[in-house]
This record gives structure tokens, C-alpha cells and sequence, in this order.
């Protein structure tokens, strides 16, 4: 039975009108690894992922066929926040929320896989019973 939240783990509300950006711990590329964002060092030996975020208006303008076109070119990302990430080189970094990751290991990566299954199975037990009573 899930718990309610104690006032310690409820979010704080947004200072600002602002809405509030979601960080990036995490990106899917399209060479199948998956990335986990770093700001200190990189792990030695790790494939490193760079990318440059799409804007809204560029992401409704591309079509599903036209991404996978792009991703046979240039490594793209699906980032943990959304966001679809290109690599490096590929667009103009101007104005565009950066990902910095590296490569998960296979234990890693399976490890994450299963941490996000009991997130996602937690989540629906919780939405479901709301969406119903709506």
C-alpha cells in the first residue's frame, strides 16, 4: 500500500511563476547505450555522450520518420527530462540545454532498468485510482 508523503518529502513549490525544469540524470541514445550525467569527472574509459537539446517548435516540426532518418546520421538521445539531445557538432549549441553523460556498464544499465520498473509500477499504482475517481 503506498505511503502518503511525509512534509520532508514533498516538493517544495516553485518560488517563481516559473515553471520548474526537470534535470537530466539520464539519456537513451540512439547507439543503444544508455548515458548517466556527470558534472565532476568522467569515469575513466567510458564512452562519453554531448549533446545539445531540440527546441519545441524543431522537435513539432520534425516528423517520427524524419528523427530516424537523423539518428542513422548523428547520435540523438531521448533524455530522462524529455528532451531529444543531438550530438555534438551536429547543431548549433546556441541558446540549447546541454546532457553531458557516460556510458553505463551492462550492470549498470541493467540495475537503472530495474530501479525505473519499480518507479514506473509505483507511479501507476498511485495515478490510476486518481484518474479513476476523476
Amino acid at each position: 500500500m503506498p505511503r502518503k508523503p511525509s512534509k520532508r518529502m514533498s516538493p517544495a513549490a516553485p518560488e517563481s511563476s516559473e515553471p520548474e525544469k526537470l534535470s537530466t540524470e539520464f539519456a537513451l541514445a540512439s547507439d543503444g547505450k544508455l548515458y548517466f550525467q556527470f558534472e565532476d569527472g568522467l569515469p575513466p574509459g567510458r564512452p562519453l555522450f554531448v549533446g545539445y537539446a531540440l527546441h519545441a517548435e524543431e522537435v513539432v516540426r520534425f516528423s517520427a520518420a524524419d528523427l530516424l532518418a537523423w539518428a542513422m546520421l548523428h547520435k540523438l538521445a531521448l533524455g530522462s527530462d524529455g528532451c531529444i539531445y543531438v550530438e555534438e557538432g551536429a547543431i548549433d549549441a546556441e541558446g540549447r540545454d546541454v546532457f553531458r553523460g557516460f556510458a553505463a556498464t551492462a550492470e549498470e544499465a541493467t540495475r537503472a532498468a530495474e530501479v525505473l520498473h519499480r518507479a514506473a509500477f509505483n507511479i501507476t499504482v498511485e495515478v490510476f485510482p486518481r484518474k479513476r475517481a476523476a
